[in-house]
């Protein structure tokens, strides 16, 4: 005998390893004889608001069978069946054939739950089906002591919540979520790590255009496809109908203009071709001018603009082939610093290589200096508002060696010579 008519905390879906072979312990004792010693477990489970004692005997034939003793089913051809003993009710059968599950193992639990998977020859192959207050929650088939195929999810309303196609490769999987009213709510391939349909490596077998929905009923998105794949421009919208974003697909990937959008503006706007941005990529603030456009070219960025609000730029990064220029601008359009750059070798990033300029308001020169793979290296100078020149140094893997000062009046102030450490030389 055995405790039934309680079952663990969550009863396992077609996911688990083995659907029905549960962590409880259970006591069990002979249909004819009383046992020497019996365990009767108190199971306190959260799906129940006090303890609940249940004891179920198991037989075959008349002879009572131990399911967790392997020499009680050995050889054993049929259906071993278990009841309650205060209910008489049966709780849950298992069909054996020459000793191996073979055919239906069935649990039932007086609250309505159940669970029923099919085996051959001791392995899961064929069906399974789960219960919950007697409403069918979910069915699936198993191949090979896998679950393959296809496997249903329900609404209390009896729709279908989510349909998978499961299959031995995981990227060939696909699933299909629906809501209440059995509106498609999302899409795609892969259950370990999805995409949503009609990308490149997920074609989708459903009708053209695929349209997605939001719970209130509104659409989320719009795809048109070919061939399964999305093709065309796909619109996406908020619970409210407001546009979020639409994008240019051709076989499945980012091919044409990107645009996310809020409160009907445009914010980015994106150029791509196969997949990988190519050309102009653009944000916007919120009154429609232009605040950054990057250009790519190979996966590059080669040009990189952000403007004041007026429309000036305020920063301009342009490169071509291992040589850059970067410019930083004044709101009124005049220019600020420009710096040559040169390209770290074996990496897409920049260090000053060559004259970094600074200028005044006025456009006079600041400051001039010179730059070798990121380093300081030779001459700088730097000029007073009147044109004076008040700093001479000369400069050598980005330590000063030798610096003369001025103040704005021409008088001198200091000249120096320094050691490698940076502190001075001692004059003779």
């Amino acid at each position: 005998m055995h405790m039934a008519g309680v079952g663990p905390e969550v009863v396992p879906g077609p996911l688990a390893s083995r659907l029905l072979r549960w962590p409880i312990p259970i006591a069990r004792e002979s249909s004819m004889r009383a046992p020497s010693v019996m365990r009767l477990l108190v199971l306190s489970v959260p799906l129940f608001s006090a303890p609940a004692w249940a004891i179920e005997r198991c037989s075959f034939q008349g002879q009572s069978i131990n399911l967790d003793n392997g020499n009680s089913t050995a050889n054993l051809t049929g259906t071993v069946r278990c009841v309650d003993e205060d209910t008489k009710k049966e709780t849950h059968t298992v069909s054996f054939k020459n000793g191996k599950q073979d055919g239906w193992e069935v649990r039932r639990w007086s609250d309505g739950r159940a669970v029923e998977q099919e085996y051959r020859a001791g392995k899961r192959q064929g069906g399974f089906k789960r219960y919950e207050e007697g409403r069918l929650v979910e069915t699936a088939q198993y191949a090979d002591d896998n679950p393959r195929g296809e496997e249903l999810r329900y609404h209390p309303n009896g729709k279908v919540s989510r349909r998978v196609d499961r299959q031995p490769e995981d990227d060939k999987s696909t699933f299909a979520d629906y809501d209440e009213t059995g509106r498609l709510t999302k899409a795609g391939c892969g259950l370990q790590s999805s995409w949503e349909a009609g990308l490149k490596d997920c074609v989708w077998k459903g009708p053209s255009p695929l349209v997605f929905f939001h719970s209130n009923g509104q659409k989320r998105s719009v795809i048109p496809l070919k061939n399964g794949r999305r093709e065309g421009v796909t619109e996406s919208f908020d619970k409210d109908g407001q546009r979020t974003a639409t994008n240019a697909f051709s076989a499945g990937v980012l091919d044409g203009v990107s645009t996310q959008y809020a409160d009907g503006k445009a914010l980015r706007s994106t150029t791509w071709v196969k997949g990988q941005k190519e050309g102009d990529e653009t944000e916007f603030f919120k009154d429609g001018g232009k605040m950054n456009v990057v250009t790519w070219k190979d996966r590059k960025q080669v040009k990189r603009v952000e403007y004041f609000q007026n429309g000036e730029r305020k920063h301009e990064f342009v490169a071509t082939g291992d040589r850059a220029v970067d410019s930083t601008f004044e709101d009124d359009g005049s220019l600020r610093e420009r710096q040559n750059l040169a390209a770290i070798e074996g990496r897409y990033s920049f260090v000053p290589d060559g004259v970094t300029e600074s200028f005044l308001p006025d456009g006079g020169t600041w400051s001039r200096e010179h730059y070798m793979k990121g380093d300081a290296e030779g001459r700088r100078q730097v000029w007073a508002e009147n044109g004076t020149l008040i700093e001479d140094s000369q400069w050598s893997k980005g330590r000063v060696t030798e610096r003369k000062r001025w103040d704005p009046d021409g008088g001198l102030v200091e000249d120096e010579a320094f050691y490698e450490d940076g502190s001075r030389k001692k004059k003779k």
